[in-house]
């Protein structure tokens, strides 16, 4: 369900805060037309000024209930857009946003869809329901005036879908072109290095400045379109009904049918009637943006995950990890064939294979982030076939060859992996590492910057911190993707090392193609053609 039950009732506050705000401004309009006719006591002053404290009440209660739903409700969306942007980026599709639509998703469209569920919506609902109720006491006064009157308010939501229709092209068009800024925007700046290098900046420079004129059109033409539903409806409708409503109270007043304090008080609460314009002239930005976002939102979560049924009983298994006849095929042929492997607790595994043997898609399956086709998967007594992408992540801690450090400090990096570690526990994973002597050199140890992407300090030392996070997870799986790849000879016998003084509470599968770590295993496997065979520790390879 795309509209939480949360948003719905919150939305429905608005509204009823909305009509109250307007019940008791009509009160207040009551008391004075009373007032002007006459009837006044020290009653009736104490009771107006009770309804325009109460008419400040509620619409103060509108605004603060709208803005606290709507920000609460962006948190829910961009949580469960962001679940899904993890699901989909592990199993790609052509419809899949890309990093730079997600994040248009996430913010624009967020907003806009939040502000039109939570804050416009509600209130709209409301104010195109005030007329109604107010010549409802007017028609107790008096059924030929407040039935009269009531005959053209349908005027009003009439026009409005007569607009919606004619510009919906417009808002959807104007939408379209904001998210090819934000796309091309972010990936001018992901890509600034090599449009420099290229030489490309002045053409990029071009092609964004077009698009954001062409962008900067889509919204005035938009923003045209609502002022013209504004000068109708405000121009033309407002003028006819005040006319058509005078006209029906002096008529009424001249037969005697009603008395002047209630003709005063019929006068006052037009101003009421027209509440709905007060909503028209946000409706072709506010609620046609709103819409179309939540149509965007909606389709980017209509492949929510959930989870796969189960795909039958678990072969008993002591094995940390079970494969058992796992293929898979992208489309180019199979890169695993009918694979079948046992790592007992405790075991230290290395794959090797040649570049496409399909070690990446097997370290990808064991993983989690590999949808599995064929064949069955079990981490920790555990079948990846029934879980979640997430849960299937948290079965083990991944080295990958490219480290993954975020612009901080060595403890903010370590702590991405366990929150709630402690200094000493920090220390501990680094010593675990080889690489605690390095960081307590640093000039603030631990609050040391890394930079962004680990810039600030060597390879080697970048990859050990990945392998310390790993380590400091608390998973006692560990996978890892040519650890020793894209560090010097220190780095590698230092990595080397660490993963040798593991104890056997850590299971450890390494794919490599350096024989250097073959000397940190229990056990050796070769890879090609899709098919594993042991191979003999020492053996060429």
């Amino acid at each position: 369900m795309l509209v939480s039950q949360y948003a719905r009732r919150a939305t429905a506050t608005v509204g009823a805060l909305r009509i109250g705000t307007a019940s008791f401004t009509g009160a207040t309009l009551v008391l004075l037309g009373h007032t002007w006719g006459g009837r006044t006591s020290a009653q009736t002053w104490g009771m107006l000024a009770a309804c325009i404290v109460m008419a400040a009440v509620f619409a103060f209660g509108e605004v603060l209930a709208g803005g606290r739903s709507a920000r609460q409700e962006e948190r829910n969306l961009r949580s469960r857009l962001l679940s899904t942007h993890f699901y989909n980026s592990l199993r790609p599709h052509a419809d899949t946003p890309s990093p730079a639509q997600q994040v248009a998703l996430m913010t624009d469209n967020t907003e806009r869809m939040t502000e039109y569920r939570q804050v416009y919506l509600g209130a709209t609902v409301a104010a195109l329901t005030i007329p109604f109720l107010t010549l409802t006491y007017v028609a107790v006064v008096d059924p030929v005036l407040g039935f009269g009157i009531m005959a053209a308010c349908p005027v009003v939501p009439l026009v409005v879908l007569g607009f919606l229709r004619l510009f919906r092209k417009r808002s959807a068009t104007s939408r379209k072109e904001r998210g090819r800024l934000t796309v091309q925007y972010l990936d001018a700046l992901r890509n600034l290095i090599p449009i420099r290098l290229l030489g490309a900046g002045a053409r990029t420079e071009a092609r964004l400045r077009a698009q954001g004129e062409t962008n900067r059109r889509a919204i005035m033409r938009l923003l045209a379109g609502n002022q013209v539903v504004i000068i109708v409806l405000d121009g033309a409708f407002s003028l006819l009904l005040i006319c058509w409503s005078v006209y029906l109270i002096s008529t009424r007043l001249a037969a005697g049918a009603i008395t002047p304090g209630d003709g005063m008080t019929a006068g006052l609460l037009l101003t009421l009637m027209l509440e709905p314009l007060n909503q028209v002239a946000g409706f072709f930005y506010i609620g046609m943006g709103g819409r179309a976002s939540q149509r965007a939102i909606a389709q980017a979560l209509a492949s929510q995950p959930s989870p796969a049924p189960i795909s039958g009983p678990i072969s008993p298994t002591d094995a940390a990890i079970s494969i058992q006849h796992a293929s898979h095929d992208y489309g180019r042929g199979p890169v695993l064939r009918d694979l079948s492997l046992e790592v007992p607790r405790g075991t230290k595994l290395a794959i090797l294979g040649p570049s496409g043997a399909g070690k990446s898609t097997l370290l990808g399956l064991l993983r989690g982030t590999v949808p599995i086709q064929s064949g069955t998967i079990v981490l920790a007594g555990q079948s990846m076939a029934d879980l979640l992408p997430e849960a299937g992540c948290q079965l083990s801690a991944s080295v990958a060859q490219t480290t993954w450090l975020f612009a901080g400090s060595v403890a903010d990096n370590l702590r991405l992996a366990n929150p709630s570690a402690s200094d000493d526990d920090l220390w501990e994973a680094l010593r675990r590492a080889h690489v605690a002597n390095e960081v307590a050199r640093m000039p603030k140890g631990l609050a040391s910057d890394v930079g962004e992407r680990g810039q600030l300090i060597s390879g080697g030392q970048a990859q050990r911190l990945s392998l310390a996070r790993a380590l400091l997870s608390g998973r006692r799986i560990l996978l890892l993707d040519e650890p020793t790849s894209q560090v010097d000879m220190a780095s590698e016998a230092a990595i080397v090392a660490a993963l040798r003084e593991l104890d056997s509470e850590w299971t450890v599968i390494v794919v490599t193609h350096r024989r250097s770590l073959l000397a940190a295993v229990d056990t050796a496997y070769e890879l090609t053609d899709g098919t594993l065979a042991p191979l003999r520790l020492g053996a060429p390879t």
